[in-house]
């Protein structure tokens, strides 16, 4: 089964004031990129950026299907082993020659780069070990049959071990070790400002249409809007869903969607650390156990929440509510799972059967700068929490400092762009005990461990049939959902909007890669 994107275009005739130059693209971005290291941190603005410098083995395009990358084309060698063949004559920024070797190293790399938010180990969690056979051929030798290989590669950028070897993060974050072999070269990194690429004119993929690339971090939803209507840009990504009618009546731009894999969802710490900071009694008294580790405290707030209402009122249409985490028609997605309805009679029975029939009073943290209407969907769940009991207020932090605090928070609003395109991504990475040797938990930062999910996890992903595994897959969601792991609430519709003479197909993956924005 696959995502097919849906084009929404508003294209006018006129042309506004300020026209495109052909050489040179300017691009306003709602997420900060946090460093230019593509194994630093598995979030959406990074990978954006890192998709530009470094490339894959595999890749994937708009819609999610699995492409050649450096990797021309690759092979199942038994059960417990591939094969990647490597494109030949392929060139690093600085000349030097890309060969298997340098695959060799990266997945070395990739699996634990230190003080690291969230890697990318979980995508390798299959590997045993890695072989350059010769400069042009990769084996992958897996610890159980690994049919999921392929997809899960594309999430790892690959770097060269002639420039990594002994670099850390501030390293690729200087540019020293920024070497790659994608469209664009590294030129400056302002973090939380913007960043500067130059065109690599001996890419070996499609022609590029600009020499230098800007990525401007307006962190602002209006402010994107502004600076698009003021032409201070030429395209931006996730403009407010009230603006939306506005850039699609304005001569000169066009709006493009498409539905998207990100699911916007809550999750709790069930731990008793830093986190009873923001949890307390009805009265403000210290709790000597965490109600969130109690599921009947979880589903408790779950069925407390009106996921439709959110959807029509905040996000006006640019989403789908959602109980589980894919959206329809992906791989795994359920459709015997309903979207919870919202029964606070219940929620409020559920509390003082766990034994808080006086409810307790719970802080709830959101980034202010990285999901469309975000701060405003967490004020709606705090309302609906304080009238079950649940007595509760609303932290809002820039994601900088958000995504460098995280575990310490009690439950904290999050999204997951599910880049396995599978219920994997969540499975393994968010929800799986976190366990560096396993390739477990790389961003599970709630401390949330069930040791079954797990099992069942690692038996869905081992299996080749694909009928099969998709079932044995929705059995884990099923039972992720039932122990109130995450709450869902929906997921979101990826919208550009862009000038006239522009174009870019909507990535259901969310991310805005300049080496796909054309000139028509």
């Amino acid at each position: 089964m696959k995502l097919r994107p849906i084009l929404l275009s508003a294209l006018c005739a006129a042309a506004l004031a300020m026209p495109v130059n052909a050489e040179d693209l300017m691009i306003g971005v709602g997420g900060t990129a946090t460093s230019i290291d593509p194994h630093f941190y598995n979030a959406s603005p990074n990978n954006s950026i890192a998709m530009q410098i470094f490339d894959r083995l595999t890749e994937r395009d708009a819609s999610g299907q699995l492409l050649p990358g450096l990797a021309e084309r690759w092979e199942a060698v038994g059960e417990l082993q591939w094969r990647f063949l490597l494109r030949p004559d392929i060139k690093w920024h600085d000349g030097e020659a890309f060969t298997a070797d340098d695959v060799v190293f990266t997945f070395d790399r990739a699996r634990d780069v230190p003080n690291s938010p969230g890697g990318f180990g979980g995508f390798l969690r299959a590997v045993a070990s890695v072989e350059a056979a010769d400069d042009a051929t990769v084996l992958i030798t897996t610890k159980a049959p690994a049919p999921n290989l392929p997809g899960d590669l594309a999430n790892i950028a690959i770097v060269s071990r002639h420039a990594g070897e002994g670099a850390d993060t501030s390293d690729y974050n200087s540019g020293k070790a920024a070497i790659g072999t994608g469209a664009f070269r590294f030129k400056e990194f302002r973090q939380g400002d913007q960043i500067t690429l130059e065109r690599n004119p001996d890419w070996w993929g499609h022609d590029v249409a600009w020499d230098t690339v800007t990525y401007r971090v307006i962190s602002s939803a209006g402010g994107r809007t502004t600076a698009m209507l003021a032409g201070d840009v030429d395209i931006i990504d996730t403009p407010a869903a009230a603006d939306l009618e506005r850039l699609r009546s304005t001569a000169g731009i066009s709006v493009d969607s498409t539905p998207g894999l990100r699911v916007i969802y809550l999750v709790g710490s069930p731990l008793t650390g830093a986190q009873m900071q923001f949890i307390r009694g009805p009265n403000g008294e210290d709790l000597s156990e965490n109600p969130l580790a109690d599921v009947r405290v979880r589903k408790a707030l779950s069925i407390a929440l009106n996921r439709q209402a959110i959807v029509d009122r905040i996000m006006e249409g640019t989403a789908t509510a959602s109980g589980q985490w894919l959206p329809e028609g992906a791989f795994s997605y359920s459709p015997d799972i309903a979207v919870p309805e919202q029964d606070a009679e219940a929620a409020k029975a559920l509390l003082a059967e766990a034994g808080y029939p006086d409810g307790f009073r719970l802080t709830v943290h959101v980034p202010n700068d990285r999901y469309p209407n975000a701060p405003a969907v967490v004020q709606a769940v705090a309302q609906m929490w304080t009238r079950i009991g649940v007595q509760t207020t609303v932290e809002s932090l820039p994601w900088i400092t958000y995504s460098a605090k995280m575990s310490e928070f009690a439950i904290k609003l999050l999204g997951l762009g599910n880049a396995t395109f599978d219920a994997s991504s969540m499975l393994i990475n968010v929800l799986g005990t976190a366990d560096k040797e396993r390739g477990l938990g790389a961003s599970n930062d709630s401390g949330y461990s069930n040791p079954k999910l797990d099992e069942m996890t690692a038996a869905a992903l081992s299996i080749y049939d694909d009928a099969q595994r998709e079932q044995a897959l929705i059995a884990a969601v099923k039972l992720a959902l039932e122990d109130g792991a995450i709450l869902p609430l929906y997921q979101q519709t990826n919208t550009w909007a862009m000038r006239e003479g522009l174009t870019y197909a909507p990535r259901i993956d969310e991310r805005t890669l300049a080496k796909d924005i054309m000139v028509k």
